[in-house]
This record gives structure tokens, sequence and C-alpha cells, in this order.
């Protein structure tokens, strides 16, 4: 598993990191692990790659450097690589912050080494090689080098075409010897070209000379590259030295990356193996749960059977809750150690942090140790048997294991005297469940299988194996004891019917009621699957038609919300019309009454002008009474102040005061007031007199509380009218309060009303906001 793993990783730490992984025993460990890799998961599905390729495992380079070692360019280019890589990783992950904050926090922890990578940058190209512009004098020396060389070239060049020489070559080619440029001259024409040997060819033949022409030209070659190397060696150093100054960061930064490569490298484990946990990036991961605790499969699947292709039987199994122990049983290569190993191995991939290849509703305890003992683990070597090897693997089990453990333990009992055998394997399993382990276990005792029957804490399981066809099914069954199948296999496969008869003859009495037992079990485990079949398959129909019908309900509920939306659209159009319509007939009625206002108002003034004009002369009494100062209905009265007279409406009552009425005004005075009455003679009433229209007295007040506006406004306005008709200044409307409704409405009346001058709310002792005070207008 580690090494599939490990083949996902894209870095060689990550690699390493993979290779190291082991489970841990704490659930907050745990549940970090497995965060890791769903973020992981998450990220690859929103193709959110960090590019983890370019970095390199620099950490002992780092060391060495520290400890003032040179560290030769390529090593440096792997350095600056690596810098990049985690730069990179960085950025990449910041972006995802918000899906993934494990990882951006993990990216965030990376060391900022940005500077060290541009200085490394600018120094090594990309095949390691030290650039020129390294430094100054480096870029000087390399300039100066390939010149001297192209003019050292250009000369033995020109010296090896010289016709002259060419008899006195044995080739005309400049090659080196010893790091200097030479041409080959044959041995016995060595003094046609005056110059220093360096070499002669094997026979003897060929001496290689460099001339004299060029020596000074190939010592200044020479010098410069010594400086050269001398420039490289110093700059080198000086890298190094600046690498091991952050030899921690680049550590620690290699090891962040790998941690980041191993959650990527899970998530891809966990897609190859459709793992179905975990199934969310949440920080709870509820399936995870602390020992002890009850270890739930649901439709596990073993990881290498998935790698190898073709259908895999899911196992479903459960065990560590009521029942600490399970026991499986049945025949051999029926799937009960592939049970075994998948409970095993899921329960340590999901403590490691890997993704399971279980579905949602399994849960896993956390352990603190998982014992095995599975196969044969004979030694010749130890001179162990295969039952010695179970029983002293089995020692280290029963003295280790706790509470918190899980104990995987194969074929138990087997290997030795079966009688013996089962007995043993009954009080290893008792030994276990009382100690608090968690165990599963397989064998093929028919003790076992009983015992696991009567105890409280022990289920039965067993692997389905299908006679017709003499191959196993792998299904795990729980709470049935399964069988060997031996005889039936036996006679399926052509054993005389004798031989197996008296096979069956032979078993003990108690084992034939096993058996029986056994076959009345499967019986009716079989009917109540198929029932259990037939309720799922109604259970399904039930949630079909509920889902149907939740639809159709949706669906009228948008339906009916969308006629709710068009009725109430339509009705505030209607209402807005109504409004339009209703505010249209006040402006018409309320313009009517401005123009009755002001043809009043008009009369009114020109009764005010003619009240204005000097009083005719008096005309001598004839018939009538002048100069007196009674007053009676009918009677013509002149008040102190007044050029024109008013007409009595009542007699003086007993404080003095009278009606009458000046022109359109009806008033109260009071014979204080009289300078002079005149009773006209009945032949006087066709005189001209100022309009009067006796207006009777509507009261002080008017009360329209708990009318509507259409019937409280008119009548006020009718009010207002009769009143400074009759003379009043000062009158009182009633509205009460309520919403303040009709409150505002008579308010904004009073407001406009040509005849009210102001208005003001009532006093407490009047009604205070309940009532409003309104001041009419005098003409």
């Amino acid at each position: 598993m580690l090494d599939r793993l490990a083949r996902l990783t894209a870095s060689p730490a990550g690699r390493e990191r993979a290779l190291a992984l082991r489970p841990v025993a704490e659930r907050p460990a745990a549940v970090l692990r497995q965060r890791l890799a769903a973020e992981a998961a998450w990220l690859r599905e929103a193709s959110v790659s960090p590019g983890l390729g370019a970095a390199r495992d620099v950490r002992d380079s780092a060391d060495a450097a520290a400890r003032g070692l040179r560290l030769a360019p390529l090593v440096l280019r792997e350095v600056a690589d690596t810098i990049r890589c985690a730069a990179g990783v960085r950025r990449a992950l910041a972006r995802a912050r918000e899906g993934a904050p494990l990882l951006a926090a993990e990216g965030a922890a990376l060391p900022d080494l940005d500077a060290l990578g541009r200085l490394l940058d600018g120094a090594i190209d990309a095949r390691g090689e030290l650039l020129d512009g390294a430094s100054a004098e480096l870029s000087q020396i390399r300039s100066e080098l390939a010149e001297t060389h192209d003019l050292l070239l250009a000369r033995m060049q020109s010296i090896v075409a010289s016709p002259t020489l060419r008899p006195a070559l044995s080739d005309a080619i400049v090659t080196q010897r010893d790091g200097r440029y030479v041409v080959p001259v044959r041995a016995e024409a060595r003094s046609a070209l005056p110059g220093v040997v360096h070499d002669t060819s094997s026979s003897g033949r060929t001496v290689y000379v460099e001339p004299f022409a060029v020596v000074e030209l190939g010592n200044r070659w020479r010098e410069l590259r010594v400086q050269e190397r001398r420039e490289v060696e110093r700059i080198l150093r000086e890298l190094s030295g600046v690498v091991g100054e952050s030899a921690a960061d680049l550590v620690a930064s290699v090891e962040r990356l790998a941690a980041i490569d191993l959650a990527f490298a899970s998530a891809a484990l966990g897609r190859e193996l459709g793992a179905g946990l975990p199934a969310d990036r949440g920080p709870e991961q509820p399936w995870l749960i602390d020992a002890p605790g009850e270890l739930r499969l649901l439709g596990a699947r073993h990881p290498l059977l998935v790698w190898e292709g073709g259908e895999v039987v899911p196992v479903s199994l459960a065990v560590g809750g009521a029942e600490r122990g399970l026991l499986i049983t049945g025949p051999n290569t029926g799937g009960k150690t592939v049970a075994l190993k998948s409970a095993g191995l899921i329960t340590l991939m999901a403590l490691c942090g890997l993704p399971v290849p279980a579905e949602a509703g399994s849960t896993i305890p956390v352990y603190d140790a998982v014992f095995a003992d599975i196969g044969d683990e004979q030694s010749i070597e130890q001179s162990l048997s295969t039952f010695s090897s179970h029983v002293t693997a089995i020692i280290d089990v029963i003295e280790r294991a706790g509470a918190r453990s899980l104990a995987l333990l194969d074929e138990l009992g087997a290997g030795t005297d079966p009688q013996e055998g089962a007995v043993l394997a009954v009080a290893i399993v008792e030994s276990l469940i009382a100690a608090g382990v968690t165990l599963i276990a397989t064998t093929h005792h028919g003790e076992l299988k009983a015992h696991a029957h009567d105890h409280p804490l022990l289920l039965n399981a067993s692997v389905e194996f299908d006679v017709e066809t003499l191959s196993p099914t792998y299904r795990l069954r729980m709470g049935i004891p399964g069988e060997s199948n031996a005889l039936a296999i036996s006679e399926r496969l052509g054993m005389p019917a004798d031989v197996v008869e008296a096979a069956r003859g032979a078993i003990a009495g108690d084992q034939r009621e096993l058996a029986r037992m056994l076959a009345d079990l499967r019986e009716q485990l079989e009917r109540a699957e198929s029932r259990a079949g037939e309720a799922e398959h109604d259970r399904a129909e039930a949630r079909r038609l509920r889902a149907e019908l939740a639809a159709r309900y949706e669906e009228l509920e948008v339906e009916s919300e969308r006629r709710r939306a068009e009725a109430t659209r339509r009705l505030d159009e209607e209402l807005r019309d109504t409004e339009r319509l209703l505010q249209r007939t006040r402006r018409q009625v309320e313009a009517a009454r401005l123009e009755q206002a002001a043809a009043d108002m008009a009369r009114a003034r020109e009764a005010a002008r003619a009240v204005r004009r000097p009083p005719p002369a008096p005309r001598p009494a004839s018939g009538g009474r002048r100069g007196t100062v009674a007053v009676v209905p009918g009677a013509r009265v002149w008040l102190a102040g007044m050029a024109v007279p008013g007409e009595a409406v009542s007699p003086p009552d007993a404080r003095g005061e009278f009606e009458l009425t000046l022109g359109a005004l009806r008033t109260r005075a009071r014979l204080a007031q009289v300078v002079r009455t005149e009773v006209p003679r009945s032949d006087e009433g066709a005189r001209v007199r100022l309009p009067s229209t006796p207006v009777d007295d509507p009261g002080e007040s008017i009360e329209v509380r708990g009318r509507t506006l259409d019937e409280a406004l008119p009548a006020v306005e009718e009010y207002l009218d009769r009143a400074i008709r009759s003379g009043r200044s000062r009158v009182l409307v009633i509205h009460g309060k309520g919403t303040g409704t009709l409150r505002r409405a008579v308010r904004e009346l009073l407001a406009r009303h040509p005849l009210v001058a102001s208005h003001e709310p009532a006093e407490s002792a009047e009604g205070g906001e309940g009532v409003t005070v309104a001041h009419l207008a005098s003409l």
C-alpha cells in the first residue's frame, strides 16, 4: 500500500515521507490527516495543481553548506528550483484558502527564500552551469578568454594550412595534448616545425608539436583558464555560504513540501480506489471515533482487489459495539481471510490519513494498536511449527492488547489436535474479550461457533459458498455461523454415495444437530432477507411516490404563488386606478368648492365696500320710529363704528346680547354697541338691502369620530361653511386619536381650506390630539 502511495508522489522527499507513513493513535491527528487529504482531493477536482515536480530533497546539501562545504553548480541549481517550487506552491494554495484552509496554512508556513532564489537564478543557468554574469570579474575573464582562444585557434589553423608545412604533417588537424594546442608532425620531419614537443604517438612515428609562434598565446590562454577556475571557485563558495545561512529554512521548506505532496498523493490514491471516505472537508469527520467504539464497515473493498480489476464483492461488518468479538466461519477460499484483512487494512489506512474504500455510514475507531496473526509463519531456522508460530504471536497479543486495541486472528486454534485446538481457541477468545479487546477471528471449529452463539459479547458470521457451482460467493453474512461444506463438495465432485453417507454417519450427534441448526438458521436468514428485499422495494417505491408527490406539491406551490402574485398585481393596479380616480374626484370637488368660496368672498368684499360708502341722509320720519334704541327682530341696527346697519334677528337676552346679520355674516352684539335703531315701515320692504341668508348655528364643534374619510371630510367642510356664516370664529373638530389617519386627513383639509385662518391641536382639557381647533377667517 505504501509503495503504491509513494509512486503517486511528485518529489523525492514526498516519496520518503510516504514510505515512512505510520498510523496515529490519537483522533485529532487522524482527523487532521484526513482533512488534508480531503482538501487535496477538492483541489484536484477543481484542477488546482501545486506543481511539486520541481522540488528536490536538498536537506543534505543545505546541511553540507552550513558546515562550510562548497556545493557544486548542479546542486545549487536544485536549491534554486526547490525555492522556486515552494514559492509557486505558496501562491497556488493561497488562492484556494477558502476551500482548503489547512493546505493554505501549510503553504503560508513555507519560508520566504525568494531573495536567495533570485541570487542563485542570476548566477547559475538551467543546465547547472555558472553564468558569465555571476560576477563582473568572471564576465571580463571569460570575454578575454574567448578572444584569446579564437586568436590561438586561428593561428594554429593558419600554420596547418601552410603549403610548405603540409608535407611534414601526419594530418592537417589541430588537437590538444596536456591542455596545449598542438599539430601532429611526422617524426622524420620534426625540424620542419620549430616548437615544443608535448607527446608522441604509440608507434613513435608522430610527434605532437606546439609551434613557438603560438607558445605565448597558449600561455596566456592557460593563465586565463586558471583565473576562471579560481573565480568560479570563489563564486561557488560564496553562494554555498549564503545557502548554508538559510539551511534551516531550506530543510523546513523541503519537509513542508513533502507533507503537501503526501496529501495530494493520498487524494490520488483515494481516487484510484473510489474511496467514499472522507465524505467532506469538514473539521468534524464523525466517521472517525474514539476507541473503544464500534468498527462498522459498509461496502468495504480490499484495495489490492480493486487494483487487480474485475468485480469486487464488498464486505460489510460491525464489531466493537454491543458485541466485542466477531467469529467468521466458512469453507476455505470462501473469503474469510479477505474479510479479516480488509477490516485491518482499511482501519490502518484511516489512521494513516488515507482515504478508505468504504461507504458513508462506516465508523472506524482510532485504535492505539492493531495486532494481526495472519498466515503461516512457520520458521525452519527457528524450529517453529505452524502451530507454534501462531501461539507465539497470540501470546504477544494477549500480553499487549487492551481496550483500545484491535486484534485480527486467522485460523484460530488450527495446526494442532482439533479438540485441544478448539478449547484453546475458546480460552484465547475469552481472555481477549475480558481485556476489552475488539476481536475479529476466523476459524473452522464448531465449538467456537456454538460458544459465540451463546456468548452475549460474541457474534457469528460466515462466508457463503455455492454448493451447486462449487464456488464461493465471498458474501459475508452477519449473525449466521458457516460450514466447511466438505461432504457436500465431495458429493458434488462425484464421491461415491456410500462413502459420503458413511462419513455423515460417523459425525457425532451433536455435530449433526449443529449442522441442522445451521441449515435452519440459513433458511430463516434467506426468508428474512427475502422479506427485507421486498420491504426495501416497498420503501423505495414509497420514496419514489413521496418524491413525486413532493415534486407535484412544489409545482402546485409555484403555480399558486404565481397566481397569487398575478392577483396581487391586478389588485394593486386596480387600487392605483381607484386612488387616481379618487384623487381626481377630490380635486374636482375641491375646485368646485374653491370656486364657490371665491364667489362668496367676492360677495362679501362687495358688501364690505358697500358698508364703507357714506350713509345717505336720513329721510324725514313718515310713520317709522327713529332715534330709539329699541331692538326687535327685523329692526335695522347701527352699531358703533359701522357705517351701514345690520338687521336684528333676535331680541336682546338677559345679558343684553342679541343676534343680527351684517350682509352674509351673522354675529352677536350687545345693546351698549347700538347707536340707533329703526323699525321700517311696511312699505319699505322693497328697499335694496345687503344679501342676507339666515343660517342656523351649527354649534361650536362637530364630531366625525368613527366615520370614514369619504363621510367625515364632506361633513367637516359643510360644518365650516355653516359655522363661518353663523358668525363663529373658533370651532372644534372632534376626530379622535385612533390610528391617526382621520386626524391627518382633517388637518390637511383645514390647512388648505380658504375659510380657515389657522388650526392647532386642542388643549388637554378640550381633548388633546383627538380634537383640532380651527380659527375661521374674518371677512
